[in-house]
C-alpha cells in the first residue's frame, strides 16, 4: 500500500497531476518509481498493476515537448482505435516494444499504459483507466509557460525543436497591443512563444472546459520550413493515417493554397499548413470528441490577419 504521505510528497516533485488507483486497487500495484524534476530530467512515475487477465506497465509525465498538447497516441507505432473518457480521446493500438498499449490524457499528464504480461482485453484496460483518481487537478488549470519542464528551462528533450527555440509566457506578459485573440471558440489562449533568434511566433490555445484538447499555431519565418507532407489523397502516413486536401482561399484578390490533413479516425487530429507574405503558418489541432473543422475556419481567418 502506498501512504497518503508518499501521495503528498510526490506531488510536490513533479509537475502533472498523476492518476493512482484506487484504495482497492492499490494493493495490486509492485514496483512503484518515481523521478523527481531536477534542473537536468522531466519527472515521471512507473508502476505495474495486476488485472484480472494480466498485468500492465503505467507510466505518467507530461508530454511538454514536440508540439505541446496535440498527440493523443504519443507511445504508439500505428493508428490506434480511438475510446473517450470523460470527453477526452484516448488511443489503443501496438507500442514501441510491439505490446498492446493505450494513449491517454487529462490536462498535462499523460498516461500510457502497456500489457506487460498475459492478455488484457481493451475494455479491461479502459476499465482500469477510467478507476483512476485525479490527484492535484489545479495543477492543469495553470500555464503551458508556468508548468512545462521545456518552457521552464529552455530545453528540449532532443535539443533544438519547434518548443525549445522559443521562450514561453503568459499571455499577459505580452504586450497589451498584440493582436492574438485570446480565445478561438471555445479555445483559450493559453501561453505564447516569442521566438529566441528569429521573428517566430507559436501560440497554444486549450479547450476551455477539459483543459486537454489543444490547438498550437505558428508563425515562423519560411527559413524555418521543414519537410511537410504537401500531398494528396487518402491514408498517408505510417504512424498515423491522413487524408490530404488542398484547399484554395481568396485573399485580398491572391490565391492562397493551405494543404489540410484530417487524421482518418473517429476522433481525428487536425493539421494546417500555408505560406504568407514570406512567413510559414502551420496548425496542429488535437483529437478530440468535439467536432473542431469550425475551429479550423477560425484559424485560418484569424492567422491570415495576423500575418
Amino acid at each position: 500500500m502506498i501512504a497518503q504521505k508518499f501521495i503528498d510528497e510526490l506531488i510536490e516533485q513533479i509537475n502533472f497531476s498523476p492518476l493512482l488507483p484506487n484504495d482497492n486497487q492499490m494493493q495490486n500495484i509492485y514496483n512503484f518509481s518515481l523521478r523527481k524534476e531536477t534542473n537536468e530530467h522531466r519527472s515521471s512515475i512507473h508502476y505495474y498493476s495486476t488485472l484480472h487477465n494480466g498485468t500492465i506497465r503505467v507510466k505518467q509525465f507530461f508530454y511538454d515537448w514536440a508540439f505541446p498538447f496535440i498527440y493523443a497516441d504519443t507511445n504508439l507505432i500505428e493508428q490506434g482505435s480511438p475510446f473517450k473518457i470523460n470527453n477526452r480521446v484516448g488511443f489503443i493500438g501496438v507500442d514501441y516494444k510491439n505490446n498492446k498499449a493505450l494513449s491517454y490524457s487529462v490536462g498535462f499528464t499523460t498516461v500510457e499504459i502497456s500489457v506487460f504480461d498475459g492478455d488484457v482485453t481493451n475494455e479491461e484496460l479502459i476499465e482500469y483507466l477510467s478507476s483512476l483518481k485525479i490527484m492535484n487537478p489545479d495543477l492543469s488549470k495553470k500555464s503551458f509557460a508556468t508548468v512545462s519542464y521545456t518552457a521552464r528551462y529552455n530545453q528540449g528533450k532532443w535539443g533544438e525543436d519547434e518548443v525549445s527555440r522559443v521562450t514561453w509566457l503568459n499571455p499577459e506578459a505580452i504586450k497589451s497591443d498584440n493582436t492574438f485573440s485570446e480565445e478561438l471558440l471555445d479555445y483559450k489562449l493559453d501561453s505564447v512563444g516569442i521566438g529566441k533568434e528569429t521573428n517566430e511566433i507559436q501560440l497554444l490555445y486549450r479547450q476551455r472546459e477539459n483543459l486537454t484538447d489543444g490547438c498550437w499555431i505558428s508563425i515562423a519565418p519560411q527559413t524555418l520550413e521543414q519537410d511537410l507532407p504537401k500531398l494528396k489523397g487518402r491514408n498517408i502516413g505510417t504512424r498515423q493515417k491522413w487524408r490530404f486536401r488542398l484547399l484554395k482561399i481568396l485573399y485580398e484578390n491572391r490565391e492562397i493554397e493551405v494543404y489540410y490533413g484530417v487524421q482518418e479516425t473517429k476522433y481525428p487530429a487536425r493539421w494546417v499548413w500555408f505560406s504568407l507574405e514570406e512567413k510559414i503558418i502551420q496548425c496542429h489541432i488535437r483529437s478530440s470528441v468535439n467536432e473542431t473543422s469550425s475551429l479550423v475556419r477560425e484559424i485560418l481567418k484569424n492567422t491570415i490577419k495576423w500575418s
